[in-house]
């Protein structure tokens, strides 16, 4: 294509697609007129000669002429939507600033029923327009689908369908590309779908890719784009993403670019001049209604302490793990950075490479700081009760690992910390407090008690203006939603001691105590399962923390040997039982006497209330004829709610509150917690229905680490825009060729061996490199980087192996969690056995992650094992030994079995190179006739495509192995069906005796 664009050409109406700055490629040479004034620059020689230029055919989309409706209310959308019509991009955004928004509006403009494509020109070829798009979420494909179906019957026109593909067979999904639209299909179908020929690039009219941030470089997207654009060049790439932070190392956006295979960008901040105007430019005298009001909760005294001490113990974990690993350590780990939500995870990435070599005080300092990260957003947003409950639960862990190890393994360091004592001692005050007179009380969030006024206000304010809309409050978790809704039915309004008004949640805080017994209880319990589960595999483990005096007491090391090594530490994780430090223990007669309390106050709350409705209305209760009053609570009472009177209760969702909005149109919004998203939400929402807007509430903890989570997201987002701004100036103009691309660059002089002697094969440079993968191997990021190796990836169904080397090499290729499972099932020797009949080179490759550590360690670590709720991150040394011992054991069984260990799929793509050097290429036909079973067949005639979790499961029952299990997925189509088939049915299928043990097992009664 060339770099210069004829006016003609886009002098077309329509929503045309400008090639000038979007195309993906371009000329290396530029024809031009000798009679041009540039000839200066050209050497005036005759005799020197001339490079030879190339044309290629150019080949420009055109858009029929049509006009559309959009939904576009802001005018920063208006321009959003434009620059991406124009021409191809990433498109970062702010958060909440109308991300579904800009998707839905640009993919019903460029869903024209066909596209023109003019060649050079002059000849134009007709297309229906096929559109797909990528990475989008189940959710917001619903959500999409609505808002084009809205604005296609706003424009009245047959435009194209939206079709969601998820288990179709691959008929139906020709059938769909062909009929052409709007499909969205996983990436991994899609792969295989265009590397089997099923739907041509050259048929495809354009990518439309959602969550920008997550494409990588090996991921099966990129792997679609790549493909997509090396056949086509003249369809359409754009992308969008609202997580600007997420674009982080050296060059991110250029790096991002280059794997979209785009040249733009356009970023939108909410500090743009235009966003701002939006949001800001309307009539004064509504601008007050449109200012969102902060409610600064106050924390109590023993939230304050717990949330200092929870401080105190992270920094002094952080300083000790910066001890350990002094190597790995970057300018981030920073108790400033303590509040961003990727704090943990960025930490913990750091350290995985090299999680093998690490120490076993190294490994808890990782998982500790995850904890106290975790209490502390608890401790604002749990109730009293239940983050007791989780301290104590983390207490007992560690209480339980020193019983169970002796004196060879200690708990988490930071419980040697004094802090450890405030921690546990007010999360128990707070939980259950003696008031006097015999009284007892739970303490009450803060929060609560602003927002019962709150709505009170509200309620108020609707009695002298009603007619207004409802209620919506906000919050961030589907928990705090259910809790909230409890709180709502149990408050109730009272005086203090001062005769001011406030509102009190007893009624909740004694249903969460009277819970309390049972969670011990039930604690208890699952701690002696654990243990008796784990106590000879945790004997073994006998590593020792190290600890600087950071963790002591009475300045004595942690670490110190005395007589008795470990002693010390088992008596500091000992002492924190010992006192006011046990488990909050409540009997009956506390809880008898706080519903007393409780009763007494409701009723004479009830009878306040009745006398007042009596007066109102006498005709509310009605008589028995024994003159008392009856009521029956059983009885449903149906009542129309009208909707100024409604309450809705919501968690946030960053895709989707602001459909929501515009749905419910509440008259006022209560943030219960700060979302950034979701404030900007509302000042669109504030800025569309300028003349009647809603009043906003934000309710947080003064100076608590709630409010400094929320100034850092800003911060953070405000400095991730900067660096793309500034690294956009700075960003040259990249031109791509088809010799000059993203594939790597392979010397294959050095991989092919020319020289015929020994009787090995000759093999040119050349040569095509061909690989047979089954389909089921897409889900990982080998083949697409065999692709970019130069290597023909030919997605078949496949029998045996995984990988088709060579007619006589076989890759069953197994990643670590892969391999550990097919330990458990026995499904590798089922799978060793198949290579071995069909292959000359059986070959297992074990394959691990790039980004963690080259070791089994990682992966035989206690969150692998059925008990996962010990916090302990030492080793198993019994699992991690279990492993080498069956891998010894499969090759005594098969001792020709070849195994290639590799520490990355970049390096296994480089093995795959090495050894095709000198092997003949796989003939795919034979690749899917090996090991089938002829008598299972699909309705296309071809083998099936079965899952394999599931066949692992039903093999484990008795009666059904790996000889006649076949016959079972035959008749039934999942596990469930399974279940429901009756004795004879079982019989029928399986004979006699192996039917009456599967009907028996299933049957059998557990009590």
């Amino acid at each position: 294509m060339s770099l210069f664009v004829d006016d003609d050409i886009n002098a077309h109406e329509g929503p045309t697609l400008s090639r000038e700055e979007g195309s993906s490629t371009s000329q290396l040479f530029v024809a031009r007129d000798h009679d041009d004034n540039d000839n200066d620059n050209y050497n005036d020689n005759d005799n020197e000669q001339s490079i030879p230029v190339r044309f290629e055919p150019e080949v420009t989309p055109i858009y029929p002429a049509r006009e559309i409706n959009s939904s576009l209310p802001l005018k920063y959308l208006q321009e959003i939507v434009e620059d991406l019509l124009s021409q191809d991009g990433l498109l970062i955004l702010g958060r909440g600033l109308g991300y579904e928004l800009v998707s839905a509006n640009v993919l019903h403009a460029l869903s024209s029923p066909f596209v023109s494509l003019q060649h050079n020109g002059q000849k134009s070829i007709e297309k229906k327009a096929l559109i797909f798009v990528l990475n989008c979420r189940e959710e917001e494909l619903l959500r999409l689908k609505e808002d084009i179906m809205e604005l296609q019957w706003l424009d009245d026109e047959n435009d194209l369908p939206f079709e969601v593909i998820t288990g179709e067979s691959q008929t139906i999904r020709k059938n769909l590309y062909l009929k052409g639209g709007i499909i969205s299909v996983s990436s991994r179908v899609l792969v295989v779908d265009l590397l089997s020929g099923l739907i041509s690039p050259d048929d495809v009219t354009g990518l439309y890719v959602f969550h920008a941030e997550k494409i990588r470089e090996t991921s099966n997207d990129a792997f679609i784009i790549n493909l997509y654009r090396d056949k086509n060049d003249w369809g359409f790439i754009k992308a969008i993403t609202d997580e600007p932070e997420s674009f982080t190392g050296f060059s991110p956006l250029e790096t991002k670019l280059r794997i979209l295979r785009v040249s733009n960008t356009f970023l939108w901040p909410r500090f743009h001049l235009d966003v701002t105007t939006s949001l800001t430019a309307k009539t004064k005298a509504r601008a007050t209604s449109r200012i969102v009001t902060e409610i600064h909760a106050k924390p109590t005294y023993k939230m304050n302490k717990i949330q200092q001490a929870l401080l105190s113990c992270v920094q002094a974990c952080l300083y000790e793990l910066k001890r350990h690993v002094p190597e790995l350590v970057n300018e981030y780990w920073d108790m400033e950075n303590v509040h961003d939500a990727d704090f943990v995870r960025i930490i913990r990435g750091t350290v995985e490479t090299q999680w093998h070599r690490l120490t076993y005080t190294a490994k808890q300092l990782v998982y500790d700081i995850s904890t106290l990260v975790e209490l502390i957003t608890d401790l604002v947003s749990l109730d009293s009760v239940s983050f007791h409950q989780r301290v104590d639960g983390i207490l007992s862990s560690n209480l339980k690992l020193v019983n169970n190890i002796g004196m060879h393994v200690t708990g988490s360091p930071w419980l040697s910390l004094p802090e450890a004592n405030t921690i546990i001692n007010y999360a128990k005050e707070r939980a259950l407090f003696e008031t006097g007179n015999g009284k007892y009380e739970s303490e009450e969030l803060p929060k609560w008690h602003e927002l019962g006024l709150l709505l009170d206000d509200i309620q108020h304010e609707k009695s002298l203006n009603p007619h207004q809309g409802p209620v919506l409050i906000m919050c961030n978790s589907p928990t705090t939603v259910k809790q909230l809704s409890q709180l709502l039915e149990f408050m109730r309004e009272e005086k203090d001691h001062f005769g001011r008004r406030r509102y009190t949640f007893k009624r909740f805080m004694l249903q969460k105590l009277q819970e309390l017994p049972d969670w011990i209880k039930l604690t208890e319990r699952v701690k002696q399962i654990n243990d008796e589960i784990n106590s000879e595999e945790q004997e073994e483990n006998k590593e020792e923390l190290s600890t600087s005096k950071t963790f002591s007491r009475n300045d004595q090391p942690t670490s110190k040997r005395r007589r008795t090594r470990g002693a010390s530490a088992t008596a500091r994780v000992e002492k924190l039982y010992a006192g006011d430090t046990k488990s909050l223990q409540v009997n009956d007669e506390i809880l008898e006497k706080m519903e007393e309390v409780i009763q007494v106050e409701s009723d004479e709350e009830n009878f306040e209330d009745q006398i007042e409705e009596e007066i109102e209305e006498v005709s509310v209760l009605e008589t028995s004829e024994g003159g008392g009053f009856f009521y029956t609570p059983e009885e449903p009472n149906f009542e129309f709610i009208s909707k100024d009177d409604e309450i809705f209760i919501e968690s946030y969702n960053e895709k989707s509150s602001d459909a929501f909005l515009q749905e419910i149109s509440p008259s006022h919004i209560i943030m219960y917690e700060p979302n950034i998203s979701f404030i900007r939400r509302v000042e669109s929402f504030q800025a569309i229905n300028h003349d009647n807007p809603a009043r906003a509430y934000l309710l947080f903890y003064e100076g608590s680490v709630e409010e400094q989570k929320f100034l850092l997201r800003i911060k953070k987002e405000k400095e991730a825009f900067t660096k793309l701004i500034r690294e956009k100036a700075n960003l040259s103009k990249r031109f791509e060729t088809a010799q000059d691309n993203y594939k790597f660059q392979i010397d294959r002089t050095r991989l092919v061996n020319t020289r015929i002697a020994g009787g090995a094969n000759f093999r040119s440079e050349s040569d095509e490199f061909r690989v047979v993968v089954d389909v089921r191997e897409f889900r990982s990021s080998l083949p697409n980087l065999l692709y970019r190796s130069g290597i023909t990836v030919v997605p078949c169904m496949i029998t045996v192996g995984d990988y088709i080397v060579s007619p006589k090499i076989c890759v069953e290729r197994k990643a670590i969690p892969d391999l550990i499972s097919s330990f458990k099932s026995g499904r590798l020797y089922t799978q060793c056995e198949q290579m071995f009949r069909y292959y000359e080179l059986p070959t297992l490759l074990i394959e691990f992650d790039e980004n963690k550590s080259f070791s089994l360690e990682p992966f035989s670590e206690s969150r692998y094992q059925r008990s996962s709720t010990t916090i302990n991150p030492t080793v198993n040394q019994a699992l991690q030994q279990s492993i080498q011992s069956k891998l010894l054991s499969l090759l005594i069984a098969f001792p020709k079995l070849k195994i290639i260990w590799s520490s990355s799929p970049y390096e296994t793509a480089q093995i795959f190179l090495k050894l095709k050097a000198n092997q003949e290429e796989p003939d795919v036909g034979m690749a899917i006739d090996k090991g089938v079973n002829k008598e299972v067949t699909t309705e296309d005639g071809g083998p099936p495509v079965f899952n394999e979790d599931p066949i692992d499961f039903i093999q484990n029952i008795p009666g059904i192995n790996s000889l006649n299990y076949h016959l079972i997925i035959q008749k039934v189509k999942s596990i469930e069906e399974m279940v429901k088939l009756t004795r004879d049915q079982f019989v029928q299928l399986l004979g006699e005796e192996n039917g009456k043990k599967v009907y028996n097992f299933i049957n059998q009664k557990i009590h």
